[in-house]
């Protein structure tokens, strides 16, 4: 159940105190309730004793249109939950020309959601912000109680083993470990869905017979408009982006209109293209804050590449919070649920040692996962790159970095 408290937890347990012989479960606090911190909460309630899962938002919106999980990250799904993955199987749908999945994003978080309520030691939290973070440890006289506290604007407030921020580029997590804030890229992204009625010319039910269906590409790599069929698995349903490096006001639902009636020259496709739009709902029209990726350059890690991306003591980072990439490949969900799997295997593993701290685990998370999430950052930058800022279409892929990338961890 999804609760918003104001109230005083005090869970003093720690992973030094001894049960049995045996190392206490730990506690955990996952901060964001997007797919990377869902699937995070998920795979850490099976090796911790309680996971508290946070979420700014008071409720779950269903906007957004598409999210993309390739093979890597269906493996890694699969090892968490094999009936969630096999449920996912059920909702996603094949684009055709890969073993990806393409889902309706909102669809995909709600299936992550369902799962999580189903496990008894995962408690989600909405409409909670927090307002500090105190890691006992972090003291200048080495003398911490061994907890994590968390402090939110309710009053609520929380004592845990370790903290997972899963809060996005835009990571107040981020904030208090003291790195740099996201960088700004040049895109903005328009994300929808429609059911298409009966009414619908001829040429918008054709779509839902097919794929992905491009419809239009600017040459100068300055808009992108793709379509989405969901009809074997939702009749009727199609999801589309809009995806462009012109400036936008944020408020201006009117700007996909004119972006479109200025920049797509083919005059079926644009007739098409407004179609969709108008059978829109108003809410989809409004444009995403421009795109945000974490800065991950050589430079910038510089100062903290020994411990990974940037995570310290008792706090450590996943998904875009840790490495949030340009949406060039769609790859970033899928390193996601791989940092869902490596956090929950390494705790597995090596936190059942007594001597082994969590702050050991957290780092040896980090160090684990930085080669691979940084080979695939470099590799979406410079596809970016390509793309937006020189207004070339890019390459395929080599054979090589796919299979590399889709066998998975």
């Amino acid at each position: 159940v999804c609760v918003t408290l104001s109230l005083f937890l005090e869970l003093r347990f720690s992973t030094a105190d001894l049960m049995n012989g045996q190392p206490k479960l730990p506690i955990a606090i996952v901060i964001g309730a997007g797919p990377a911190g869902l699937a995070c909460a998920l795979g850490l309630s099976d090796v911790c004793q309680k996971v508290h899962l946070i979420e700014k938002h008071a409720s779950f919106e269903k906007r957004g249109a598409t999210f993309g999980m390739a093979k890597n990250g269906q493996l890694a799904l699969e090892e968490i939950s094999p009936d969630l993955m096999e449920h996912m199987r059920h909702i996603g749908m094949k684009p055709g020309f890969s073993e990806s999945l393409v889902f309706v994003w909102w669809e995909m978080r709600d299936a992550l959601l369902k799962f999580v309520k189903q496990r008894h030691n995962i408690t989600l939290y909405c409409g909670e912000e927090f307002t500090e973070i105190i890691d006992d440890n972090d003291n200048n006289n080495g003398d911490g109680d061994g907890v994590i506290k968390v402090s939110f604007e309710t009053g609520l407030e929380m004592v845990a083993d370790f903290v997972v921020g899963a809060d996005g580029a835009h990571s107040r997590v981020r904030n208090v470990l003291g790195l740099a804030p996201p960088i700004i890229s040049e895109t903005t992204l328009f994300r929808g869905s429609l059911q298409v009625p009966d009414t619908a010319s001829i040429e918008l039910k054709g779509c839902l017979e097919e794929g992905m269906v491009p419809l239009a590409v600017d040459e100068k790599g300055k808009l992108y408009f793709v379509l989405f069929n969901f009809h074997e698995r939702h009749p009727g349903r199609l999801a589309w982006i809009l995806s462009t490096s012109i400036d936008v006001r944020s408020d201006d639902k009117i700007a996909p209109f004119a972006l479109v009636q200025d920049h797509v020259k083919e005059e079926t496709d644009l007739k098409l293209i407004k179609e969709v739009l108008a059978l829109s709902d108003e809410d989809h029209l409004k444009p995403y804050p421009k795109t945000s990726i974490v800065d991950l350059s050589d430079a910038a890690i510089d100062a903290y590449v020994d411990r990974g991306w940037g995570g310290r003591g008792r706090i450590t980072l996943t998904g875009d919070a840790a490495h949030g990439m340009p949406p060039t490949d769609g790859y970033g969900g899928s390193m996601a649920m791989e940092d869902a799997l490596v956090l929950t295997r390494i705790l597995k593993n090596d936190n059942a040692v007594a001597d082994i701290s969590v702050e050991d685990c957290l780092r040896k998370f980090e160090l684990e996962r930085f080669a691979r999430v940084k080979k695939v950052y470099d590799n979406q930058c410079e596809r970016y790159n390509t793309r937006m800022r020189e207004g070339k279409r890019p390459g395929r892929q080599s054979k090589e970095f796919m299979d590399w990338l889709l066998a998975g961890v």
